[in-house]
């Protein structure tokens, strides 16, 4: 019953347009009084406290502001620059520096929206000038955008291993070889839709040399992704220590190498990853609260009895995950979709007998897919804005993008060796 009302109140508050942070309180308030379950209202706040203080937090903002480094200034476009050449002279080739700019970029940053501002702001234009509708461009760069938080550095990865306790690294590796996938079907797309459309057709291949010259332009960059999973890999660092190392090296970089960001830009750049950071820290106190009395109520227990009553398959049950998942992706962001599921999610994965690092690829996958989705898909709002183009518009030209999607979750799903080849081997 109770589990029921928290379920029904969340789903309204949010429906209702209350800020989030504030609806999650609200849902952990309220069974308390109309239930009256004895608990006292400030053990709410000691929780939220509580769910901020522990030191491996530290990572997400200096991986937030390792992020925000490498975005600025001219590191999207000498990507751009290395995925043109590298990619752009195939049918569909132009849509296909999209996606690989992505992946690489999305390498970096570990940030969906930053890989989609920084992106879209260059090829929306360039597609439209080419003679794809630019509602499809603006699709490609939300869709292509999301593989920022599939493959590592990953902030969602990185909240789900801290909150379930597994390990980043496994995390990270794990979510290699989704992420290459989903890239590899949105290319399939760009293909068809190059070639089927006429307006890009393909190219004259890029000579060697033109091509070694874009990559030694971009290596310091592409070393960041590098620098970072080898340092966690290795042992020779902790995350947080890894979130760090990723900001002096990207303070090198801009600075030192690139010379496209100076010191006097550094207090604007703090001061927006602050923002960031703060919300981020925030809405993790809050679903902290919210955990704490779902922990207390064994509501876990109830969940895991109940779909075991229903089926004894782990298949079920994951099919059951994407569902819940891609429902919440439609009205939450990555972050308070992963905190508020994954207390309820672990226990039953266990039950299933379900890998827990595969679990975080799917229900990460799931989120990913959620933010390029309807009514609240952050960088659909993106490439909206930078395009000019209306979001249902822009959702209504991503039919094969969406499809690709689902396909790419389908396999990830029930082909776990495509998530967990890559932590096997380095365990």
């Amino acid at each position: 019953m109770i589990l029921l009302f928290v379920v029904s109140v969340f789903l309204a508050t949010v429906f209702l347009g209350v800020p989030l942070v504030w609806a999650i309180l609200i849902t952990a308030v309220l069974p308390i009084l109309v239930f009256d379950l004895g608990y006292p209202l400030q053990a709410l706040y000691l929780n939220f406290i509580g769910g901020v203080e522990p030191n491996h937090f530290i990572a997400i903002p200096l991986f937030i502001v390792a992020g925000e480094l490498m975005s600025r200034g001219g590191v999207g476009q000498r990507i751009i620059a290395f995925s043109r050449a590298l990619l752009g002279f195939m049918p569909g080739g132009l849509g296909m520096v999209v996606v690989g700019a992505s992946m690489i970029f999305g390498g970096i940053s570990g940030s969906a929206i930053a890989d989609s501002a920084a992106i879209g702001s260059v090829m929306i234009k360039n597609m439209a000038k080419q003679g794809y509708k630019p509602a499809f461009a603006a699709g490609l760069v939300a869709a292509a955008g999301t593989i920022g938080i599939i493959i590592p550095p990953s902030i969602p990865m990185l909240i789900y291993g801290f909150v379930g306790g597994v390990s980043v690294a496994d995390l990270f590796l794990a979510g290699t070889v989704p992420g290459l996938l989903f890239g590899f079907l949105f290319m399939i797309v760009c293909y068809r839709v190059g070639k089927s459309t006429g307006c890009d057709a393909g190219g004259v291949r890029t000579n060697w040399g033109e091509l070694g010259r874009s990559f030694i332009a971009t290596f310091p960059a592409l070393m960041m992704p590098v620098l970072i999973l080898g340092g966690i890999f290795s042992g020779f660092v902790t995350p947080t220590e890894a979130a760090a190392l990723a900001v002096v090296y990207g303070l090198f970089v801009t600075i030192a190498i690139y010379r496209d960001f100076h010191f006097r830009d550094l207090p604007s750049l703090m001061i927006d990853a602050f923002i960031t950071s703060a919300i981020v820290m925030v809405v993790i106190g809050a679903t902290s609260v919210l955990g704490w009395l779902i922990t207390l109520e064994q509501m876990p227990s109830i969940l895991v009895n109940g779909v075991q009553a229903l089926s004894s398959s782990p298949w079920v049950f994951l099919l059951l995950v994407n569902i819940v998942m891609l429902i919440l992706g439609l009205v939450l962001d990555p972050v308070p979709a992963i905190l508020l599921t994954a207390p309820l999610f672990l226990p039953m994965a266990q039950s299933f007998g379900v890998d827990l690092v595969h679990l975080g690829v799917i229900m990460v996958c799931n989120v990913a897919i959620g933010l390029f989705t309807p009514p609240v898909g952050a960088t659909l709002y993106v490439a909206s804005r930078i395009s000019g183009v209306g979001v249902l518009s822009i959702a209504r030209s991503m039919g094969l993008l969406y499809l690709a999607a689902i396909i790419a979750l389908g396999l990830i799903t029930y082909i776990p060796a495509l998530s967990m080849t890559l932590p096997q081997l380095f365990r």
